[in-house]
């Protein structure tokens, strides 16, 4: 039987690099203090694979293409049992659906891990798609109806139009990597965890507000926390990150209504010097005004540019190698996932507690950390494979983050300095 194709987009290309580094996933877990209608959540899979059949699709990396095979809509949903660790499941996306969903009874409530395709979407179009799920478990068929999905980056490169100013000059290969000390993993465990750290929406708010007071904004606030840790850790004043950035910011209010499942992201590549015992205050300025700067210049087109340009003419090989050039895989990263719409994700008569929201795994001495928002708290989460003391390593980092935004909000950064 010939399988139906559609035909993939450019930026689909950007996380086929790197794969045996990185595998391309993004991952959210939904904790609800009630039971889920499994039935219900069964119909409202099989609801969005028909608006989005690339999620019963494999990827064909020869062609950039997805082959639908409406079979494989029925192997998105998996039942585990207690003793299952569903991050530690193998996933092929060249064989099987780009959208995995692990449902687990509890006693005190159900719980839901569901893994998408980096390849088919990024994190905003992540949020999109559950929020779509939650909609059709809500409200079945009528969820849908004159639902179109948007994958055509065509449109918002036309929103955002050409570079504005000359671009500061930077790489997204900086000369020097960043990565944790090698430990010896002899004889010790080697395990797949996520580790996340809530902030209660009242210190939050009360981060955020200082924040503001200052002028920066809340990625600005991240950004910081995490530049000032890693700082600290590696005892390295100049320091380059990548901040990835949402290009659905560009549409119109109207176009920002449609559903756009699909990679929509590009990245900054910032530069920034963290003097040792600098306050925080100054930290998060000197992060404001780079960020501005490259906001101003539009410097986030360097990284997908060439890709967009060359994709007519180029195989998809020679396409991975473009970007590869212009869009690498950090061993340390960042990213901001923004604010998870809890009103969104109503799943009825199923309370929702909690959403774990974070990228794919990494492969210590590799780590990233992932912030956002839910129910007005904030999350760092941090996905890593490694022994437990290198786990380790990735708690006392996010700790030390957490620490440092709740000292410059609530004003115990001389305390801190005084004590030491």
């Amino acid at each position: 039987m010939m399988l139906k194709k559609i035909a993939g987009e450019p930026l689909n290309i950007l996380h086929t690099i790197g794969m045996e580094q990185l595998y391309p996933i993004i991952r959210m877990e939904l904790r609800f203090s009630q039971t889920i209608n499994l039935p219900k959540l069964k119909q409202a899979i099989k609801l969005v694979t028909q608006v989005i059949p690339q999620l019963k699709s494999t990827y064909n990396l020869n062609d950039n293409s997805w082959e639908v095979d409406d079979q494989l809509a029925e192997q998105i949903l998996v039942e585990i049992d207690q003793g299952i660790n569903p991050d530690a499941i193998k996933w092929n996306l060249f064989k099987e659906p780009q959208l995995k969903v692990y449902y687990r009874h509890l006693t005190d409530g159900d719980c839901l891990y569901l893994y998408l395709s980096h390849i088919l979407s990024d994190g905003a179009g992540f949020k999109q798609l559950v929020y779509l799920l939650a909609d059709c478990y809500n409200r079945s068929d009528a969820a849908i109806k004159d639902v179109r999905n948007n994958q055509n980056v065509n449109e918002i490169m036309k929103a955002i139009g050409t570079t504005a100013k000359k671009s500061p000059v930077r790489t997204d290969h900086p000369d020097e990597h960043y990565y944790f000390p090698q430990m010896t993993e002899d004889g010790q465990h080697i395990v797949t965890q996520v580790h996340n750290l809530r902030i209660p929406a009242d210190f939050f708010e009360t981060m955020h507000q200082k924040t503001k007071h200052v002028g920066a904004t809340v990625n600005d606030l991240f950004l910081a926390a995490f530049l000032r840790t890693l700082s600290n850790y590696r005892k390295q004043a100049q320091l380059s990150l990548a901040c990835p950035t949402d290009l659905r910011q560009f549409l119109s209010s109207q176009d920002k209504k449609t559903l756009r499942v699909a990679n929509f992201t590009a990245r900054y590549n910032l530069m920034v010097e963290i003097e040792k015992n600098e306050p925080f205050e100054v930290s998060l300025k000197k992060i404001h005004r780079e960020m501005q700067q490259l906001k101003d210049s539009k410097q986030f087109l360097n990284s997908i540019k060439e890709l967009l340009v060359k994709y007519q003419q180029e195989s998809p090989a020679d396409l991975r190698k473009v970007a590869e050039a212009n869009y690498h895989i950090r061993p340390i990263s960042y990213t901001n996932l923004g604010i998870v719409d809890q009103t969104k994700l109503n799943f009825n008569g199923s309370k929702l507690e909690e959403c774990i929201f974070s990228g794919a795994f990494r492969r210590y001495p590799n780590y990233q950390v992932a912030f956002s928002s839910f129910g007005g708290a904030a999350q760092l989460v941090f996905n890593m494979i490694g022994s437990p003391q290198q786990q380790m390593v990735g708690q006392q980092l996010m700790a030390s983050m957490a620490a440092d935004m709740f000292n410059f909000a609530y004003g115990l950064e001389k305390i801190k300095n005084d004590n030491n």
